[in-house]
């Protein structure tokens, strides 16, 4: 670079800026200023669900069919049928007391009941019954005709009949119906007693025998209409060498009873 002369006037003023006497400064470099930007934006990454496993599936099974027990359901509502006739019997007959009558055989609907008999201590009492005589309770009237004693009922050498525990003692009765509606035999409700006070039931499987062997009308669960008159047998198993002393008789379970002295 050559100086400029001295004696040019224009020299301090030339466009380079260059001055007369002075070191040109230089300029420094031009670096551009990057804009500042903004940090990147990280959005979170979404999780997935949770996994859960689901249980097994058992289809469902149609419940078990119940069994039809009919035989028993038959025998059931015949039981019931039996209990709802012999409740209605008693509704209407009102519990109506055996009374002890004066006549010995089969009497009416009619017949009235004998008079009380006056007692050895002047008091007015209806005297005990015997066998022979008719008594009544509720619908019927009873009357023990005679007593007999077995060891065995019916055909015992087919094995089809019946062997006393100890002794069988027979009671032969005729029941006839006194009232206006009919009414249902039970011989189960029919009971003898000892000298003791014990009591024994009947026994039905015997009656069964004696009363299907003899050809009589049976007094085994018989419906009598009113005004019939049934005869039959009325078996009770008793130690041997025990005598019943009395007969209770009843028109239904629910009934009050008629009581026969057997001595």
């Amino acid at each position: 670079m050559t100086e400029p002369p001295w004696d040019d006037p224009h020299a301090r003023y030339r466009p380079d800026g260059y001055v007369q006497g002075q070191v040109p400064q230089q300029q420094p470099p031009y670096y551009p200023q990057q804009q500042p930007t903004a940090p990147p934006y990280y959005q979170p990454q979404q999780q997935p669900p949770p996994y859960y496993p689901q249980p097994p599936y058992y289809p469902q099974q149609p419940p078990p069919r119940k069994k039809r027990h009919w035989v028993r359901n038959i025998f059931l509502g015949f039981a019931g049928l039996i209990v709802l006739i012999v409740i209605i019997s008693v509704a209407v007959n009102g519990g109506s007391k055996g009374t002890p009558t004066a006549s010995g055989g089969g009497a009416s609907a009619n017949a009235a009941p004998a008079a009380p008999q006056a007692a050895h201590s002047g008091s007015a009492a209806p005297q005990a019954a015997k066998i022979g005589t008719a008594v009544r309770d509720g619908k019927f009237q009873f009357t023990i005709t005679s007593i007999s004693h077995a060891k065995s009922v019916g055909d015992t050498a087919d094995g089809l009949g019946d062997t006393a525990q100890g002794e069988y003692t027979i009671l032969h009765v005729t029941v006839t119906n006194i009232s206006g509606q009919p009414q249902t035999l039970d011989d189960s409700s029919q009971y003898v007693y000892d000298a003791s006070g014990r009591k024994y039931d009947v026994s039905t499987s015997a009656d069964v025998d004696l009363n299907s062997a003899s050809g009589s009308d049976s007094v085994f669960f018989n419906d009598i209409n009113p005004g019939n008159t049934v005869h039959g047998e009325l078996a009770f198993d008793m130690p041997k060498g025990v005598k019943a002393v009395k007969a209770e008789l009843h028109d239904s379970a629910f009934s009050d009873g008629v009581t026969v002295i057997l001595r």
